[in-house]
């Protein structure tokens, strides 16, 4: 017994001892640590086999191109004029399931058991005050088949035109009108009575859901509305609304038994919506500089042949490229942001066109960004400047255009290497073995 307890004693001892030295070696590690953050560890590039290198290159050449310019995911809808843009349509498309239940659709108010009592397409109005309200008409389109009245991504105004705005049938008309919510919020909405759409055309599984709003007597006055991207609560999302009671007989074959009564509701917001708009003309400035704006379709292409035969040593490591275009003076160029994408097409555009859509395809995966700022903007192709140099890509050119939640109305304007004091320049830095 005393032999067992010497050894337990012995044991705890060395645990003990063991402890103690982990702690310890866990606070040198810290100790370390904490000091290479304080004082990191410096290298001085100039004594190793590194070479650090810098060049700043011209030449570059920008050309602009027009396509029609599509505004889909913008959080507002728009009819009227706004200075020289004409917004002369908004397209909505219906869901076809309810927002509540996917098991009532539209084509569920065919239902014989099924009455309606009231149905309204709303729209919430972005106004703050409503001074002279305002009167628009809704439309459907009947005689088209399938749907395909209109893509959220790819309709504009150049495939979407009066021909097809005639061929719509009108299905009422509403004025704009407040609703005060409380005493200090007052919301603004124009609601179209809509129970004659649900009949077997509207509702029809194989038919088309879109509506279009229009002001029949438009005139210089912008009206703004709430789009399905502004509020993803839904509480301002365009919507359908019916109103309806469901009459639930105990025996299906004989209707004129004992009936219960359902007072029901069911929202079918829209799942695409889109303004059709047609861009003011072009000045000169937009066809001879390098031109950016959403709201005229204008992108441009910029050019530097002089990569393919710029000579570097082996196994070069980029640290930085930075393209730098300047801007021609302009005014109320407060925030613009724009994307640069490398081309992956061979593009070959020398003057200034006018082009049905953008067939132009990037590498998306190399593309950066940048903003107007101090009157320039600055775009890092690092990395499209280190995979064109492995030969991972090819020196097709770059696809400058906006982004998407840049205002509509606002362009900017760069200068090419045809105007010789503020031409576009390459800053690159780099180190190789």
């Amino acid at each position: 017994m005393r032999n067992l307890t010497v050894d337990l004693t012995y044991i705890i001892h060395l645990m003990i001892q063991a402890i103690k030295f982990r702690l310890l070696g866990i606070g040198l590690v810290c100790v370390f640590f904490t000091s290479c953050m304080e004082d990191p560890l410096k290298a001085d590039l100039s004594e190793t086999d590194l070479i650090l290198e810098t060049q700043v290159l011209y030449d570059i050449e920008g050309v602009t191109y027009q396509v029609p310019p599509t505004i889909g995911s913008k959080t507002k809808l728009y009819l009227g004029t706004d200075d020289d843009f004409v917004y002369k349509a908004v397209l909505l498309k219906s869901s076809f399931y309810s927002f509540e239940s996917s098991a009532w659709t539209l084509s569920s108010f065919l239902d014989t058991t099924v009455k309606i009592d009231s149905a309204f397409f709303t729209i919430r109005v972005a106004k703050d005050t409503l001074e002279t309200p305002a009167t628009f008409s809704m439309y459907y389109f009947p005689l088209n088949g399938i749907d395909s009245i209109f893509s959220e991504s790819e309709s504009h105004y150049l495939n979407f035109t009066d021909s097809e705005i005639e061929v719509g049938e009108l299905v009422s008309t509403a004025t704009e009108e407040s609703i005060e919510v409380d005493s200090i919020t007052t919301n603004y909405t124009v609601k179209f009575p809509a129970v004659s759409l649900l009949d077997s055309t509207f509702a029809d599984t194989s038919m088309n859901y879109s509506l279009m709003v229009i002001q029949e007597n438009g005139n210089n006055e912008l009206h703004s509305f709430y789009s399905r991207e502004f509020d993803y609560s839904n509480s301002l999302t365009p919507k359908l609304e019916i109103y309806f009671r469901q009459f639930n007989y105990p025996d299906s074959a004989d209707t004129s038994g004992d009936v219960s009564i359902d007072t029901l509701s069911r929202t079918f917001l829209v799942s695409q919506d889109l303004s059709i708009m047609v861009p003011p003309e072009l000045t000169e400035q937009d066809t001879s500089y390098v031109t950016i704006s959403r709201g005229k379709g204008l992108r441009s292409l910029i050019k530097m042949d002089f990569l393919d035969s710029l000579q570097l040593p082996n196994q070069t490591s980029f640290d930085k490229a930075e393209l730098t275009l300047f801007m021609v003076p302009d005014t109320n160029i407060s925030s613009f942001s724009i994307w640069a994408a490398p081309l992956n097409d061979t593009i070959i555009l020398s003057n200034f066109e006018i082009l049905d859509e953008d067939d132009f395809n990037v590498h998306a995966s190399l593309f950066s960004s940048g903003s107007v700022q101090d009157s320039k903007v600055v775009f890092n192709i690092k990395n499209f400047l280190q995979n064109q140099y492995f030969e991972n890509v090819d020196n097709l050119g770059i696809k400058l255009y906006g982004n998407i939640n840049n205002s509509l109305r606002t362009e900017v304007h760069f200068y090419s290497a045809d105007h010789d004091s503020l031409y576009p320049k390459l800053f690159i830095q780099y180190v190789a073995p």
